[in-house]
């Protein structure tokens, strides 16, 4: 199991109280997982959707290069990795 950092932006960040958490996995589903589990079920319900997918308008990044949520569960991290959260963003 790899130990990677995970950067929380935005409204998840005001969510979930955190900016930054360390998690422990081998995939980068097994890390949003752990995320998930971090003020369950509530994190659970904004992340992932009634099929238990990464919601779409989440956008992740493994040091910098962006994952396709649905490819998440054959991504793996290594220790060290980061994985960057960003959740949708609205405004005018």
């Amino acid at each position: 199991m790899a130990k990677i950092t995970v950067m929380i932006y935005t409204t998840l960040r005001k969510r979930l109280g955190v900016s930054k958490l360390t998690l422990e996995g081998a995939t980068v589903r097994d890390i949003v997982d752990r995320l998930c589990e971090y003020k369950a079920p509530e994190t659970a319900k904004l992340i992932l959707d009634s099929e238990g997918h990464i919601r779409q308008h989440f956008v992740l990044t493994l040091n910098s290069e962006i994952l396709d949520n649905k490819k998440t569960a054959r991504a793996p991290v290594k220790d060290g990795d980061i994985l960057h959260v960003f959740p949708p963003v609205s405004g005018g």
